[in-house]
């Protein structure tokens, strides 16, 4: 097993090497997944990220569950925290901290209930739920703080082996272009 700054930097380098067209594909593939689940198929919120290049593309997820009568959400990152607020499309969206797209000031805070469904970023994950992410523990610090539905999403290839660190959480679930992963049994 190696450690996750070693595999955060050839995962980040590995992503690169992906060729557009395959991303995309992949990337249908594991939002049809996931629209598949009981949980998103329920909920009346979604949390979702929105993708930075070379990650599953989010967009086509939150433009289906806003068509579905979904609230949707997408994170800010501020102040070494990370809020969600509600978005009605790709227009709420502006480029913020770390070049990622994020909610515009007009838009409102996200109230999360244990029936949110958080689409959850990462480089990889293990078949354990925990994930390697960019370092900065956002994620870590929303889920000791708030109780949701934790869906991972990645590519099938981004499952490995790895212990994780302490503090890090979790998530209930993982999809991916392949299919679905269930880390803990959800009462639905």
């Amino acid at each position: 097993m190696q450690i996750k700054s070693v595999l955060r930097k050839e995962l980040l380098a590995a992503r690169k090497l992906v060729p557009e067209e395959k991303r995309r594909e992949l990337s249908v593939k594991a939002a049809e997944t996931l629209f598949s689940t009981e949980e998103f198929k329920r909920a009346d919120r979604i949390f979702c990220y929105i993708n930075k290049e070379e990650e599953i593309y989010t967009l086509g997820i939150v433009s289906r569950a806003i068509s579905l009568g979904k609230k949707v959400a997408a994170p800010l990152c501020s102040g070494g925290e990370m809020i969600f607020k509600y978005i009605t499309g790709e227009n709420d969206l502006e480029k913020g901290v770390f070049s990622v797209y994020e909610p515009k000031s007009y838009c409102h805070g996200a109230e999360v209930s244990p029936d949110t469904v958080c689409i959850t970023p990462a480089l990889c994950y293990n078949r354990q739920g925990y994930r390697i992410g960019y370092g900065k523990g956002f994620y870590d610090r929303f889920f000791e703080k708030n109780e949701c539905v934790k869906i991972g999403l990645c590519f099938e290839e981004n499952i490995i082996d790895f212990n994780p660190s302490n503090g890090d959480k979790a998530v209930d679930i993982i999809v991916t272009d392949k299919g679905v992963y269930r880390i803990k049994s959800l009462i639905l």
